[in-house]
């Protein structure tokens, strides 16, 4: 690799590092990371081409971009110089492998921000036609898919996740450090303003006042691993000098962010906790600004699913296999995040084991409190704000298909942590993102041809059966037909939400829908946040759904592709000893 190289380049562009595969520079405020046809002027992405040709002095010499900053905006940017790195660096910004940190001041004259204070700002933005966002509370059940474009107005909103910690407050503004769940068009600016104290200069977004001629807005850290060496590399930029100065001789901040206790935070855009995220209290303000997901709503539909007209999937696969992982013994306390209605914590009390029970969800708990066994207690709460103190320590914690339909999903895995002795375990399982994910994956049917004269048959032990050919409506003489059942699959790695008609029989009778929304996540999320909450995986197992079909000429095969192809995944991970 290059030695890093700090000159500049034309428009003040300062160049942090350079190698073969890659290039980070620092942006100025006011320069556009990529030109585009409305604004045909000066980028940082023309400078960059210009200078990475003029370098080599070859021909053919590319720069590819990744991502880009608000031309108001400040700080690194990575760009790459070769395709191997082009394509490794977008996948690592898809599966958020690549950490970023924004600072930020911005206008809190009511005092809203408290130092050392962790939170999140959440909600759909969508793109006017004159290029500046718009903000559609999650908890308006404002998706893409019930909140459709209208042409040449605006584009379809999009989810959008901003966390950010308060390092610092004084002269009636805060300092804060951001990070993106989501790399929307101006979301901080937008995320900041819609919390009620809008980034200072930033008048586009409802700034009122503007000392530093610009937006206060500053990629501060980048890390990201090379793309040929494996190695992790890591960048920062200096904060603006005028940005801590903003508040002034007396400001309040923060020593140690990440070990202060979360104080109370005041007035902000908060919908109603979700009833199929679950947890106590709000210890965790992540859950103030989140989405509502409640089921709530449909409380009385999933208390007859699985009580009355009973669940063949909890019976006879999702309990058994909870149980095999989470092993309850006698004396064991275990946490049950959304419980529901409580069978789950009735069936691990049967072993002895103490069970606490927690849903948002008040009529569910209220069913979950009819006749609960002895040694098992059911509360409301939020599982995005566990209240460790008030629940004490627990040997094991389970969360049983909602991790989908909770958001966000970072501080249910911090609670866990808080709640979970050393050693201790956590038992989740959710439908499998990969074949399972509602929208984007369904049950196909293919007919192929098996020629014995060329090897094929429907014995497994032989070669697959050849597909038909195209246009053949019938096999030949010497070949036979065998339909085959397979699973499609649209899309996978990218994150997204689904509202969830959960009675479409009813539905299209005329009843009332009852709707909920899921989250759709690769593993590799589930797995990453493990990791950051503390967490390792010691077991993972996928569950085939244990269903039959009625007999028929496809029954063996849709038994065969039942079996064959997983419908849950579960996963047990266990907190450090030491």
């Amino acid at each position: 690799m290059k030695t890093p190289r700090n000159n500049y380049l034309p428009g003040k562009i300062r160049i942090v590092h350079e190698d073969e595969d890659i290039i980070v520079v620092d942006k100025p405020t006011g320069l556009l990371s990529v030109g585009t046809p409305e604004h045909d002027r000066d980028n940082v992405f023309d400078v960059l081409k210009v200078y990475v040709r003029e370098s080599q002095k070859r021909r053919g010499s590319k720069v590819w971009v990744i991502h880009r900053l608000d031309k108001e905006a400040s700080g690194l940017l990575v760009f790459a110089k070769s395709e191997r790195a082009f394509e490794w660096l977008k996948e690592d910004f898809r599966a958020k492998r690549v950490r970023r940190m924004y600072a930020a001041v911005v206008q809190d004259a009511g005092g809203k921000h408290v130092p050392g204070t962790r939170s999140a700002v959440q909600s759909f933005l969508s793109e006017s036609a004159d290029g500046s966002m718009r903000s559609i509370p999650a908890g308006t059940r404002a998706t893409a898919r019930t909140v459709q474009k209208k042409p040449g107005v605006e584009d379809a909103p999009k989810l959008a996740v901003t966390h950010y910690t308060v390092v610092a407050t004084g002269n009636g503004r805060a300092f804060l450090e951001l990070k993106l769940d989501t790399g929307r068009k101006n979301q901080i600016r937008v995320h900041m303003a819609e919390f009620g104290t809008p980034i200072i200069g930033d008048r586009r977004y409802g700034a009122s006042e503007d000392p530093l001629d610009r937006v206060c807005l500053h990629a501060a850290e980048l890390g990201l691993t090379h793309a040929a060496s494996g190695k992790r590399l890591d960048f920062t930029s200096p904060i603006p000098e005028g940005f801590r100065k903003l508040l002034g001789g007396q400001a309040r901040s923060a020593s140690v962010i990440t070990d202060i206790e979360t104080p109370p935070l005041q007035a902000s855009p908060t919908p109603k906790p979700s009833a199929k995220a679950k947890g106590t209290s709000a210890a965790d303000p992540d859950a103030r600004t989140a989405p509502e997901t409640s089921w709530d709503n449909v409380a009385g539909w999933y208390d007859d699913l699985i009580t009355d007209r009973k669940s063949d999937h909890h019976e006879r696969v999702i309990i058994p296999g909870v149980l095999r992982l989470v092993q309850p013994e006698a004396g064991v306390r275990i946490l049950d995040i959304a419980c529901g209605q409580g069978q789950l914590g009735q069936t691990l009390s049967s072993s002895g084991a103490s069970i606490v029970g927690i849903d948002a969800s008040p009529k569910l708990i209220a069913v979950a409190n009819r006749s609960p066994p002895p040694n098992c207690t059911f509360r409301v709460g939020d599982a995005r704000a566990l209240d460790a103190p008030a629940l004490g320590w627990f040997q094991a914690v389970t969360c049983i298909m909602a991790l989908m339909n909770i958001e966000p999903l970072a501080p249910v895995f911090r609670g866990i942590v808080s709640v979970l002795e050393p050693g201790g375990r956590f038992v989740g399982v959710i439908l499998h993102p990969a074949f399972r994910s509602p929208g984007q994956t369904a049950w196909g049917w293919e007919t192929v041809a098996v020629d014995p004269n060329e090897g094929g048959s429907a014995d497994p032990r032989r070669r697959e059966p050849k597909p038909a050919r195209r246009g053949r409506t019938a096999p030949t003489r010497t070949e036979s037909s065998h339909i085959k059942q397979f699973r499609r699959v649209d899309g996978y790695l990218s994150p997204g939400q689904r509202e969830i008609v959960m009675n479409p029989g009813a539905a299209s009778s005329g009843k009332p829908s009852v709707v909920t929304v899921t989250y759709h996540r690769p593993i590799q999320t589930y797995v990453r946040l493990c990791a950051e909450a503390g967490l390792m995986i010691d077991a993972l197992e996928e569950w085939p759904s244990l269903r039959a079909s009625e007999p028929g000429p496809r029954a063996i095969e849709e038994n065969r592709a039942r079996r064959e192809i997983p419908m849950f995944l579960a996963f047990r991970a266990r907190k450090a000893k030491g």
